[in-house]
């Protein structure tokens, strides 16, 4: 088992490409599942927005937390959880004084099926990861079938945290079990609600478009026609789904990128600040000091 490592913020954003692709390899390949224990311990702590290719399953043992997914924002309390389909935006934080802990499990559903020529793939995997209508289920103890889901995942969980003798196969035992209770209870779910995909669609086109050009000016007009969409419709876009406007995002990806930089090179200030797309040395200064709280020199010498 191994801890995200919230005391750093800056390591998180290590782990997280500008596209919001998580790019930790949980597990290995040949077993591609892991399980970590997130312990948020003051109000800054949060895992930030990101995505994946691994069906994640989340649940609270102690404290609040807030789960976003695309352009939703529930609060967990303890008991409660969250199932996540692969690829679905998703970011999680504290909520509330008390500490937090969050233990959660990732997995790639080849785990489960082996090849696609198999009946667990056709018949069981493929409607639940494929489907238009699954970005997320909540798991509520008091409705039967997510209790179940539940059971296993801490049943899970455990077993990845001890590692005993043949765990591996009593871990996919259990997981498949999560994924069977999902794939009866899926047509409900999905009669109940819809989601919109095409909307993420937009997003990652969008960030995409960002990452390349964020060295350059980039009105907001050209990330909008990016997934051809109005300027208004971005910007709605963006702050449904990442919380931020399009600019304070670029921002923010600029500030990353010259504190990378400023970090593993020696680069001067004004080398820094043109790379990562600011327009002169004295702007770049004034807005790391206050995305940073630290000028670009000082952040570099206490980094090092």
């Amino acid at each position: 088992m191994k801890n995200h490592p919230f005391s750093d913020r800056a390591e998180i954003h290590q782990f997280i490409s500008d596209t919001r692709e998580e790019t930790i390899q949980h597990g290995s390949e040949q077993f591609p599942c892991a399980c970590y224990l997130d312990h948020y311990t003051n109000g800054n702590d949060a895992y930030p927005w990101h995505w994946h290719d691994e069906l994640e399953i989340a649940y609270v043992t102690q404290g609040k937390v807030s789960a976003f997914v695309n352009d939703k924002q529930f609060l967990l309390h303890p008991g409660e959880g969250i199932l996540l389909n692969r690829r679905v935006l998703h970011s999680f934080s504290r909520q509330g004084e008390a500490e937090v802990y969050l233990p959660n499990i990732l997995f790639l559903p080849s785990l489960l099926y082996g090849n696609q020529e198999s009946v667990y793939w056709e018949k069981y995997v493929n409607p639940v990861v494929l489907s238009s209508g699954f970005s997320y289920v909540l798991l509520r103890p008091d409705i039967p079938w997510q209790k179940e889901i539940l059971k296993q995942a801490e049943k899970a969980f455990s077993l990845l945290t001890e590692e005993g003798y043949g765990y591996e196969f009593y871990t996919r035992d259990a997981l498949s079990k999560i994924v069977l209770q999902l794939g009866q209870a899926l047509p409900k779910e999905t009669a109940k609600k819809a989601k919109n995909q095409i909307e993420i669609n937009r997003i990652r086109q969008m960030l995409s478009f960002i990452q390349l050009h964020y060295t350059e000016p980039i009105p907001v007009q050209q990330i909008a026609d990016s997934a051809f969409i109005s300027r208004r419709e971005c910007m709605r876009t963006f702050q449904r789904i990442i919380g931020a406007s399009p600019i304070q995002y670029v921002i923010d990806l600029r500030i990353r990128k010259a504190k990378q930089l400023l970090r593993e090179t020696d680069l001067p200030l004004l080398e820094i600040a043109a790379s990562c797309g600011f327009q002169n040395q004295s702007y770049f200064t004034k807005t790391f000091r206050e995305r940073v709280g630290l000028s670009p020199r000082k952040f570099r010498k206490s980094e090092r």
